[in-house]
């Protein structure tokens, strides 16, 4: 047989082990695990409310005249008589899905769904820093446009700032979140800058408490003041 014969049906052979087997022409593929979920949203749409946000809704702290609760899907704060009052639910340790590892939440950032009933001067919104220890910044808005910046360091609330922003939705659901901007902290209302403000300490002046700051949700005023949609991610 010509030499150029036995080349043509070396070839021929060759290929047919390369189609019939593709694996041989795959061999230097290989599996990329997926990257682990650094966040985790809250819907608060389960059967056990004690495991929502990692188990972290503190029903009992609620004192008359608040109520907290979860109904229809949303987290509920509720007041109708205490107009200067404010109620807190701080998110201090997260455990990402995927993850064994429990992490303090200072340096991450939680954005949520909010809406209500709204009285007065009133809001519902979101928290930076740590309601138990009594160091905290918080931002709300109401169902007429308006936000408040309220902070309290120790013992005393203030409110900072309020105002109107085109960004806040009237008479319909909001979503809040925040970033932190070396010693400032910025507010955002449906992906839109609001308002920053200075807050350079996100965590309690006592060391023992300090792995129990970071962020959570707020309500101030009188109303039913609802949260959606919690997530709570790593900054970027």
């Amino acid at each position: 047989m010509p030499i150029c014969q036995r080349l043509t049906q070396a070839l021929l052979v060759l290929t047919a082990v390369v189609i019939c087997h593709p694996t041989v022409a795959r061999s230097q593929d290989t599996i990329t695990e997926p990257d682990l979920p650094d966040v985790l949203v809250e819907t608060f749409d389960g059967d056990d409310t004690t495991l929502m946000l990692g188990g972290q809704i503190d029903f009992q702290s609620a004192k008359p005249p608040w109520a907290v609760y979860v109904a229809d899907g949303k987290f509920v704060m509720e007041n109708r008589q205490d107009a200067r009052s404010l109620q807190f639910n701080d998110v201090a340790w997260m455990k990402f899905p995927g993850s064994a590892s429990l992490e303090s939440t200072q340096d991450m950032v939680i954005s949520a769904v909010v809406d209500g009933e709204f009285s007065g001067k009133s809001g519902v919104g979101i928290l930076v820093g740590s309601g138990k220890s009594g160091k905290y910044v918080a931002f709300t808005v109401d169902d007429k446009g308006r936000y408040h910046v309220l902070q309290k360091d120790g013992r005393q609330l203030r409110l900072v700032h309020a105002d109107r922003h085109d960004a806040i939705r009237v008479g319909a659901p909001n979503k809040l979140t925040f970033q932190v901007r070396g010693a400032h902290v910025v507010f955002y209302a449906n992906g839109t800058k609001v308002v920053q403000t200075l807050f350079s300490k996100r965590t309690s002046s006592n060391p023992g408490q300090g792995a129990r700051a970071g962020i959570g949700l707020a309500a101030f005023g009188t109303g039913r003041f609802e949260f959606d949609e919690v997530e709570i991610k790593r900054a970027n």
